[in-house]
């Protein structure tokens, strides 16, 4: 295999994405101790959200039969 075969004529627009999306790749691969830790705290937040929710929903389901009950 040659070094001509692999060599491609791009445009100069094609070229500009290119290096636009290297250079914002390695800034977020840069990032990523950052970005794992906001990802841990949110879904620590998301889980905790849904746990309360779930918890007022078995609450709410409890007192509706606890009344029924009491009928």
């Amino acid at each position: 295999m040659s070094l001509q075969y692999l060599h491609h004529n791009f445009t100069t627009t094609e070229k500009g994405v290119i290096g636009t999306a290297t250079s914002i790749g390695s800034s977020v691969f840069s990032l990523i101790p950052q970005l794992e830790t906001t990802l841990r705290v949110a879904g620590l937040c998301v889980g905790l959200a849904v746990g309360v929710v779930t918890l007022f929903s078995v609450l709410h389901d409890l007192r509706k039969k606890q009344k029924e009950n009491n009928k």
